[in-house]
């Protein structure tokens, strides 16, 4: 859930290279988590229990990232043991650092005319294997990828798929050589945001993530 001691002493490295590519061209909007969805990314070793992955595969794609082939083939024969439909699961071969894929998966936006992309940011820890997982997800599924030089986390960002989103103030404390100004402007041109709603985390403990106490559950709920 944080970063170990360890990785607390790299944290000056998170963002570190990151390339930012122009944004998307004409109206953008960004997708929301209550829509219609395809599927669903997870990574292995899981940090869900496997009746969640049998249930969503009954109606949804399951990606399941892994390191290797050994590792597919480790999780074709767990899914194929816990009844997982196979037909609906298919798999992402990249090294990860963990199994957080709601904090470092992609983003998707449609922009132009009608089309969907996946817009990228620097993740917020130093996991650079977590963090290149949104740029191989748009090559496997040859889709454009937008890199927005805002460095967050996807536990930090709701969305109401219109032009509105929210974040904690976590969002300004690690993007401090941006005003909030420039933040807002960046969620403007690369994910459709007219109104970037930065609260301060009521629950005032651990992560800071405004996932932990609240959820957009449609466009103006």
């Amino acid at each position: 859930h944080l970063m170990t001691p360890e990785e607390a002493a790299l944290s000056d490295r998170i963002g570190l290279g990151f390339v930012e590519t122009d944004p998307p061209v004409g109206m953008v909007r960004n997708v929301e988590e209550f829509g219609n969805n395809d599927g669903v990314l997870i990574r292995y070793p899981f940090g869900i229990p496997m009746a969640l992955i049998k249930e969503m595969a009954k109606d949804a794609k399951v990606t399941t990232i892994v390191a290797n082939v050994n590792e597919q083939n480790t999780v074709t024969n767990l899914y194929t043991t816990n009844g997982v439909n196979l037909a609906n699961c298919n798999f992402l071969i990249a090294p990860t650092n963990s199994y957080w894929t709601r904090d470092y998966g992609p983003w998707y936006v449609t922009f132009g005319n009608n089309e969907v992309g996946i817009v990228d940011f620097p993740y917020n820890r130093p996991r650079p294997n977590d963090d290149e997982i949104p740029k191989k997800v748009a090559t496997s599924q040859g889709i454009p990828w937008f890199g927005m030089n805002v460095i967050h986390t996807g536990g930090n960002y709701m969305t109401n798929g219109i032009d509105q989103s929210s974040s904690t103030t976590l969002v300004w404390v690690e993007n401090p050589t941006q005003t909030s100004d420039q933040i807002d402007q960046k969620m403007h041109d690369y994910l459709g945001i007219n109104n970037y709603m930065v609260q301060e985390d009521p629950n005032g403990t651990y992560i800071d993530h405004i996932d932990c106490w609240g959820k957009f559950l449609g466009p103006d709920k």
